[in-house]
């Protein structure tokens, strides 16, 4: 009982209680599963335990087992016979082409649902030879039950004010944001989102939409994309006329391989030009070997200035300040004045 909470803490003990859970139960490997609308996420006792599972989601996710389990009101658990009869069994494609040619075909599971709305699946799978779950070793599971479910709910509880607090740091530096899973669903904002309404909103299930719809459709591509994708990606934003332009940067959440219970996927920050001074000019000529009139006008072109603005701005001409911007880009890598609004926008973020 004492490694189950330690887990809800520390989520990378899962496989170790899942270990001690099929040994408890006489079991051959033990999983816990997450099911959050069409997606799973799952941790299992052993390496050849989560092969089997991802293999089991792979190829065999809709079948009458899982989905007998799922429905089934019950505060424990319950073996095969509970929801299936031996007819059914025989003719389940689940069982006679993939548990039984394993060695595996007798399982009890129970499923809890959790504070966030999700469901939470235990489920240990037997030996095909030691024959069906006893009603003894379901008894004993049960008093594990109420353990896990507290776990779980602890988890979930943890990982929200994670997102809560990174959230509510960026309210501190002046920064709109807010916390979503990988479909949208704003979980956690700040009160700098709300005042950003001109650029976007929220719709049906509380899923943020952004206004402008070219970055709309390309933060849901990269929410899509967030599980492959490592770093911060930003996109720019189009703002209405009496707005100025914005950048949208998607922070993922890196997450413990065993960490169920982190439904946010992604963090997005709003910045928004400024006719303020970017106050990096000295760390963009360190980090750029900028001289100090190429970081002046890289700060300009950070807040949202045209060529013809700076050059009147500073008493030059429109053809020095194109040369000066020509070399801040070849400097700093950027082929387009788009691109080095976006990454000097990103390194006044950092």
């Amino acid at each position: 009982m004492d490694r189950i909470y330690e887990a809800s803490v520390l989520p990378e003990l899962w496989p170790n209680v899942l270990g001690g859970i099929s040994q408890f139960s006489a079991t051959a490997w033990s999983t816990i599963v997450t099911v959050s609308g069409s997606r799973a996420r799952w941790v299992a006792s052993s390496e050849v335990a989560e092969e089997i599972v991802r293999a089991h989601f792979d190829s065999f996710s809709d079948n009458r087992r899982t989905a007998r389990l799922m429905a089934k009101p019950h505060a424990g658990f319950i073996t095969d016979y509970d929801i299936l009869t031996q007819d059914e069994i025989d003719v389940e494609p689940v069982y006679q082409e993939f548990l039984i040619p394993r060695g595996y075909g007798f399982g009890v599971g129970s499923n809890i649902s959790s504070a966030a709305g999700d469901t939470i699946v235990i489920h240990c799978e037997g030996h095909f030879a030691s024959g069906a779950i006893q009603p003894a070793t379901v008894e004993r599971l049960d008093s594990l039950r109420p353990h896990l479910a507290r776990s779980a709910l602890m988890s979930t509880r943890l990982a929200f004010e994670r997102a809560r607090t990174a959230v509510e740091t960026l309210s501190m530096l002046g920064l709109a944001a807010c916390a979503v899973n990988q479909s949208g669903m704003v979980l956690v904002a700040n009160a700098e989102f709300d005042t950003e309404m001109p650029l976007w909103t929220t719709r049906g299930g509380n899923r943020i939409a952004i206004l402008d719809h070219r970055a709309n459709g390309q933060l849901y591509e990269a929410l899509g994309l967030i599980a492959a994708e490592q770093g911060v990606r930003s996109l720019p934003v189009i703002a209405p006329a009496d707005s100025r332009p914005a950048v949208l940067h998607v922070v993922p959440i890196r997450r413990s391989a065993h960490d169920l219970f982190t439904r946010a996927a992604a963090i997005l920050v709003l910045t928004k030009a400024s006719d303020a001074a970017l106050p990096a000019s000295p760390l963009l000529r360190a980090l750029f070997d900028l001289t100090p009139a190429e970081a002046a006008i890289a700060a300009h072109i950070a807040t949202g200035k045209t060529v013809e603005r700076i050059a009147l701005a500073d008493g030059k001409s429109i053809q020095t300040v194109r040369n000066q911007l020509k070399s801040v880009l070849k400097k700093t890598g950027c082929d387009r004045q788009v691109d080095l609004v976006r990454m000097l926008t990103r390194l006044a973020l950092a």
